[in-house]
């Protein structure tokens, strides 16, 4: 049963139990109050409807509190005249609840506390048979405790032979920061003067292995220090990798922007990394026999790039490689 009901000028479908908040009423929390204006109170297939309301019918409601509403705002100008008036405004409200819709002898309260009776049956009959079901697992369980003793063995065996399966899948991926470390060498970017005399980069792992190389040299150290800044950028800036389309030396192909991977003239595959305007800023220091150990590295030079602060310049002792120029002696023409 639901009635449609009138207060403060305004018209409210209700049913028992229904909230709602009114226009301000003169009446205190807590209070039960009878609204008599309804215009339509429906059971099922009957409807009565008022004219303008319905006689005998009356709707019983409890007073919850007050509230106040949505804040309106009002603005006002006159064009030319420079009047500009904003206001705003919230209205006191009264929120009810339904308690009970009577129409002459029906009450749609007496059918309300039948509908809960069966619920409340429905319920009861649910939990007898969740527990029914608990009851008939514990005796299940019970019975499968006499199982074959023999078959003990075979379970705890099956896990050792997950554990060497799964040790013998890991073990052919090893990424570079498994190798072994140099002595002397330093974790992030260093500087250094190859045998042509000019200066490069490198980048190397938290174990001390090379992971990347700059592709150009550069005349001075500011120009590697500016290059690092452009490699630091790009590294953060790159997402994901693309494959080459064709198999060459890394330096005949025009790529995109960021990281793409390719494979060389000896088979193995590589990394380099291109900036936006397709100048090649660093390759891989060594190859690998598949693409996912690719794919791995670069997780590994994005890392490590992050975490390089600054750059460092080895010690001549122990940076001296094939690579490295020989240092001159100062002469009169010097001075």
């Amino acid at each position: 049963m639901y009635a449609v009901i009138e207060t403060g000028g305004k018209q409210y479908r209700v049913e028992v139990g229904t909230e709602l908040e009114v226009e301000l009423l003169d009446v205190e929390p807590g209070q039960s109050i009878t609204l008599d204006r309804v215009l339509l109170v429906a059971d099922g297939d009957n409807a009565s409807v008022g004219t303008p309301v319905v006689a005998d019918a009356a709707v019983e409601a409890e007073v919850v509190g007050a509230t106040r509403g949505d804040k309106v705002i009002a603005f006002k100008y006159r064009p030319k005249a420079r009047r500009r008036v904003m206001k705003g405004h919230r209205q006191d409200l009264t929120v009810l609840r339904i308690a009970d819709i009577r129409l002459g002898d029906k009450r749609a309260a007496d059918g309300k506390d039948q509908k809960a009776s069966k619920a409340d049956e429905r319920k009861r009959v649910a939990e007898a048979a969740a527990r029914q079901a608990a009851e008939d697992a514990a005796l299940a369980a019970k019975l499968n405790v006499a199982a074959p003793e023999a078959e003990a063995p075979k379970a705890k065996a099956a896990p050792k032979a997950k554990a060497k399966a799964a040790s013998a899948d890991a073990a052919p991926t090893a990424e570079p920061e498994t190798a072994p470390v140099e002595a002397g060498a330093a974790k992030g970017f260093e500087i250094v003067e190859d045998k042509a005399g000019e200066w490069r980069w490198r980048l190397r792992a938290a174990n001390g292995e090379l992971v990347a190389i700059s592709e150009q040299g550069f005349a001075s150290k500011s120009g590697v220090v500016k290059g690092l800044e452009v490699v630091r950028r790009n590294v953060a800036e790159a997402e994901g990798h693309e494959e080459a389309h064709t198999a060459e030396d890394g330096s005949a192909v025009q790529g995109g922007r960021g990281f793409e991977i390719y494979e060389d003239n000896a088979g193995d595959w590589r990394w380099r990394l291109r900036a936006s305007n397709g100048e090649l800023l660093a390759v891989s220091e060594q190859g690998f026999a598949s693409k996912s150990g690719v794919v791995k590295t670069l997780d590994v030079v994005r890392r490590n790039v992050a975490a390089a602060e600054g750059h460092s310049e080895p010690d001549a002792a122990v940076t001296s490689t094939p690579d490295a120029a020989p240092k001159r002696s100062r002469t009169k023409k010097d001075e």
